[in-house]
């Protein structure tokens, strides 16, 4: 099943006012608002989350009705504040909080727009959200195998324009580099990646986050890589886009590790895709996207990940530009709220 890039599209969202609902999620939220405004649209963000706190959101992955008086309240402040507006779209990325009886105020209350849902995470990892499903008009999904399950548009995610390659870069600082946070088997899997770099001689960068030191404490208990670790081998500051888009670009390749749990492409493959970079990953279903290049992107197995140098060491190749221009936020945005024509 190949993505489809071949449509044409309406390239502006001129006049349209857009609700957007989104998980705060290291600015990427923000970068789709701004878009969407470069498109001219105007458009209303809201934290798609009612909890903050990483005690609240560990007990939502194990219940999420704990919270359904809370959210519903939370949700009901948000339509008062915006009750006299009218949208011609109602986006929510996920949809992971809000309610049935949420979705149907909603859709009461803003009659004539398009309820618009994208999964950027996959259905078995938000639980009830298939039941939602039927309040919204157009719905897309990051995940393949969703895609097919669920009878939904497979739409992958995107790379925003500072990802966006403009000019070549001739020197590389870091011959690998892995940005992100430890979750899974990651460290598990990047651990016997650092130590084949090390005997290989290459030049690194890992950034191996935690969202905590009690997380790491936790895991430190709780998994068996992580007996030998210390504390000093993580990262605990949040990491900005506009940095990790910089040791990107001085980077000949990126390591990619998807959740075992999920088919769909991470946000930083695509992002890759969009500044030309190499990717090592074990993510077996790239092979079925229509920029895969066995030259470009180089598969590795979870259990023995293997270094290959000949594959770092040859030359990335350029790929289509309507394909490399169909990753871009732009038609993203576009894509979402079903705007492609």
């Amino acid at each position: 099943m190949m993505v489809d890039t071949e449509h044409s599209i309406n390239i502006s969202l001129s006049k349209k006012r857009v609700l957007l609902f989104s998980q705060y999620f290291f600015g990427y939220e923000s970068k789709i608002k701004e878009k969407m405004r470069e498109l001219g649209a105007e458009v209303d963000l809201y934290d798609e989350m009612s909890v903050k706190t990483m005690f609240s959101r560990a007990l939502l992955k194990i219940s999420p009705a704990i919270f359904n008086r809370k959210t519903e309240r939370y949700y009901c402040e948000i339509l008062n504040k915006i009750k006299n507006n009218s949208y011609d779209f109602v986006l929510f990325i996920d949809c992971e909080m809000p309610t049935e009886k949420v979705l149907d105020l909603f859709r009461k209350k803003f009659k004539t727009a398009k309820f618009c849902l994208h999964m950027w995470d996959s259905v078995e990892n938000l639980k009830g959200v298939e039941s939602k499903f039927k309040y919204f008009d157009h719905i897309t999904t990051f995940d393949r195998s969703d895609a097919h399950k669920y009878k939904l548009k497979l739409r992958p995610l995107f790379f925003a324009d500072e990802y966006k390659i403009k000019n070549k870069v001739e020197y590389y600082e870091y011959d690998l580099t892995f940005i992100g946070t430890i979750h899974s088997d990651r460290y598990r899997i990047l651990k016997k990646m650092f130590e084949q770099a090390q005997n290989l001689n290459l030049r690194i960068f890992f950034y191996p986050y935690l969202q905590s030191r009690f997380i790491y404490y936790y895991y430190k208990l709780t998994k068996r890589e992580f007996r030998n670790t210390k504390i000093n081998n993580f990262r605990f500051d949040k990491i900005s886009s506009d940095e990790i888009a910089q040791i990107t670009k001085l980077s000949k390749v990126v390591i990619d590790i998807q959740h075992p749990a999920q088919t769909g492409l991470t946000m930083r493959t695509l992002e890759m895709v969009g500044m030309k970079k190499k990717i090592i990953t074990t993510n077996e279903d790239i092979i079925k996207y229509d920029f895969y290049n066995k030259n470009n992107i180089f598969i590795i197995g979870r259990e023995n990940p293997y270094l290959n140098p000949l594959f770092i060491e040859s030359p990335y190749e350029d790929i289509d530009s309507n394909i490399y221009n169909y990753y871009s936020i732009d038609r993203w945005c576009l894509d979402v709220l079903g705007e492609c024509i």
